[in-house]
């Protein structure tokens, strides 16, 4: 995987709006993001929910490469959990604890990540990870599992 930045952060929010407004500001101010990606990420949000499910409480917003300088990703580690739409089902809304936040812009890369962030979710030490470690170990974590070559065969 190309050179990617990552951020984790933990933080309240009472809803998904608030807590894409967070991972936003944060791709935004180290120059990874444009003007116009929180706006972005929500109205995708609404036509392509990102929640993945129950038994995964986490969700992987995105948005189009235009709103894109540079690659990274923000994770947000919550709290309390926010309600997001289920990609599955939309009527369905999961209470999500996790959330990572992509700009990407390449697709491929794009999706290169997102198949690795849902193989993660099926190991067992992957979710414990998101849930218990603080956010630097986290990082140190994600950037082993996620940004190495690792799996990228």
């Amino acid at each position: 995987m190309s050179s990617c930045e990552l951020f984790v952060i933990e933080s309240e929010a009472d809803s998904k709006e608030k807590a894409l407004k967070q991972t936003s500001k944060v791709l935004f101010e180290n120059g990874c993001v444009k003007e116009g990606f929180y706006e972005s990420c929500l109205e995708r949000e609404k036509e392509y929910p990102t929640g993945l499910t129950k038994t995964c409480p986490v969700a992987i917003p995105h948005t189009c490469k235009d709103f894109v300088n540079k690659d990274a990703i923000c994770v947000l580690k919550l709290k309390k959990p926010v309600k997001f739409a289920s990609m599955e089902n939309w009527e369905e809304e999961i209470d999500v604890k996790t959330i990572f936040n992509l700009a990407f812009l390449d697709d491929r890369e794009h999706l290169v990540l997102i198949t690795k962030i849902i193989r993660g979710l099926k190991n067992e030490n992957f979710i414990k990870s998101l849930t218990e470690l603080k956010a630097d170990d986290l990082k140190k974590f994600l950037e082993n599992e996620l940004l190495t070559m690792k799996g990228d065969n």
